[in-house]
């Protein structure tokens, strides 16, 4: 019999840990505004900031879900938030026109807030043989001495699922 009540209260507490886990997991896929010392940026619903203290990047989100067939591998989207301190916005620029194998859409903005530089940029392009499309921002903060590089990727077959997430990410990035 004390057996059986052990059992049952193992039981009890995995079923609540379990629960917890499945909850904090739920709310790592909420919207969240990220605010940094040096910028804000907002995580749509669907994506996940993961905790990395080793990461090359200033911020990065991405979705759970993965491509299919050749794009196995690959998030379906992610974002990527790159400081530059050791180049110059229009080498900056330069570099990402000429990453991309076909430019869609581009936009400068000398008059932006705060003494900055905007440059917006949409692109076409492969990544290990795997169509990606990629909305860019890239904000030079003359008062910080930094370039900042934001760089939204979706599977080319993602897009349309993606559309708003990624108008969502590109406006709400502010360099402060």
């Amino acid at each position: 019999m004390e057996i059986f009540i052990v059992g049952v209260i193992v039981v009890a507490l995995m079923v609540y840990v379990s629960t917890r886990i499945k909850k904090s997991a739920a709310q790592a896929y909420e919207p969240e505004t990220i605010d940094a010392e040096d910028f804000t940026i907002k995580k749509p619903a669907g994506f996940i900031n993961p905790i990395n203290d080793d990461s090359t990047f200033a911020f990065e989100a991405y979705t759970k879900d993965f491509g299919t067939d050749e794009a196995k591998d690959f998030r379906q989207a992610r974002a990527r938030l790159r400081r530059i301190s050791d180049s110059s916005f229009d080498a900056v620029c330069k570099n990402v026109k000429q990453s991309a194998d076909k430019v869609l859409s581009k936009n400068f903005s000398e008059s932006a807030a705060q003494g900055q530089r905007v440059f917006q940029l949409e692109t076409d392009g492969v990544e290990a043989d795997v169509p990606v499309f990629s909305a860019w921002k890239i904000v030079e903060s003359r008062e910080r001495r930094k370039i900042y590089e934001l760089q939204i990727s979706v599977l080319e077959e993602y897009k349309k699922n993606y559309v708003d997430e990624v108008a969502e990410i590109i406006e709400s990035f502010v360099v402060k």
